[in-house]
C-alpha cells in the first residue's frame, strides 16, 4: 500500500466503501454495478427504483458510505432525497448523477446534503474513485 493513497474516517483505503446507487433505469443500475465491481475498495450493498424507495431502504443505516443518486426521479427529484436524508442526519456522501448539464442545477444544491454531482455518461472507475474522494473531503 502507497503512503499517497487518501484516507477518510469513513471508506479508508483499508475499508471497503459501501455503495447504495438509486435510479429508475434498470439498464443504468446495472452499469453501476460494474463500474463499482471493477473499482478496487468499493461494493454495491443497495439499489433502489425510486426517491420513496431509497428513503425506505435507507432509513436507519449506518453503514452506507456513497450513495449515487439520479437527479430525475418518477417520484421525488434526487435533490428532495438528498434533503431528507440530510434532514434525518444520514451520514453517508451523496453524489448525484444526470444526464443533465449540472449547471441546471439548483445553486442550493450543495447545501441541501449533496457531496458533488456525476455526468452519468463519464461514470468511470476513476470518475467513482474521484467523487468518493471529494465528497468525503466535504463531509
Amino acid at each position: 500500500m502507497n503512503g499517497d493513497a487518501a484516507s477518510t474516517e469513513r471508506g479508508s483505503v483499508l475499508d471497503t466503501i459501501a455503495v447504495f446507487a438509486v435510479d429508475d433505469h434498470s439498464a443504468f443500475l446495472r452499469s453501476v454495478e460494474l463500474v463499482i465491481a471493477a473499482t478496487p475498495g468499493f461494493v454495491l450493498v443497495g439499489t433502489a427504483e425510486s426517491g420513496l424507495d431509497a428513503l425506505d431502504a435507507l432509513a436507519g443505516r449506518s453503514d452506507i458510505d456513497l450513495v449515487l443518486l439520479d437527479v430525475n426521479l418518477p417520484d421525488l427529484s434526487g435533490i428532495d432525497v438528498a434533503r431528507r436524508l440530510h434532514r434525518a442526519g444520514s451520514r453517508p456522501v451523496v453524489v448525484l448523477m444526470s444526464t443533465t448539464d449540472p449547471d441546471d442545477l439548483p445553486a442550493d444544491a450543495l447545501e441541501r446534503g449533496v457531496a458533488g454531482f456525476l455526468s452519468k455518461e463519464l461514470l468511470t472507475t476513476q470518475a467513482l474513485r474521484a467523487v468518493w474522494d471529494a465528497g468525503a473531503d466535504r463531509s
